[in-house]
């Protein structure tokens, strides 16, 4: 409640933008609950602020970091599959690529790779439709440093500094 009280002036900040451009960032931590699941977090911006965004944990646990992150890839993918539809009824459609930032190139280059490989053996085969929506073009996954990575802020605890960085990119400003 605290936390609420000091933050009732908070809002995001949208600004008139001529780039309606769809960019997503998605991330995870590894195993950060009491029953070992990770939490994955992603959002979605277009132009100036946030506008849709999800913190939730995981439903299996994960067995690796590319895995737990391999997850809410698809998540934030189906995310934005179903927002580029939803962007077509505003006249916004989306010429190219949704481009979806992640901080693990491990989940990156597996989604991309088609050998089904010993280091993915573990993976439900579920999860190789990031694959196909990549393949279609609709979505292209893209490496951000960690420093940089927005979803950052939906999947654990942050030091003061980085929360409010992260913040201030979301779009998030004091009124």
């Amino acid at each position: 409640m605290r936390y609420v009280k000091g933050t009732l002036n908070f809002g995001v900040m949208f600004c008139a933008n001529q780039n309606c451009v769809l960019q997503g960032y998605s991330d995870s931590d590894y195993g950060g609950s009491d029953d070992m699941k990770s939490t994955s977090g992603y959002c979605f911006n277009i132009g100036s602020g946030v506008f849709t965004w999800c913190s939730k944990k995981q439903d299996i646990v994960a067995q690796s970091t590319a895995e737990a992150e391999f997850i809410v890839a698809i998540a934030a993918a189906n995310q934005a599959l179903w927002l580029r539809k939803m962007l077509i009824n505003l006249n916004l459609k989306q010429e190219g690529s949704t481009e979806v930032f992640v901080d693990n190139q491990a989940a990156i280059a597996i989604s991309n790779n088609p050998v089904f490989h010993g280091k993915t053996k573990h993976f439900n085969i579920k999860l190789f439709f990031l694959r196909d929506v990549q393949n279609g073009g609709s979505i292209k996954l893209k490496y951000c440093r960690t420093d940089y990575q927005l979803a950052d802020i939906f999947t654990k605890a942050l030091p003061t500094s980085k929360f409010e960085f992260l913040r201030e990119k979301l779009g998030v400003c004091n009124n």
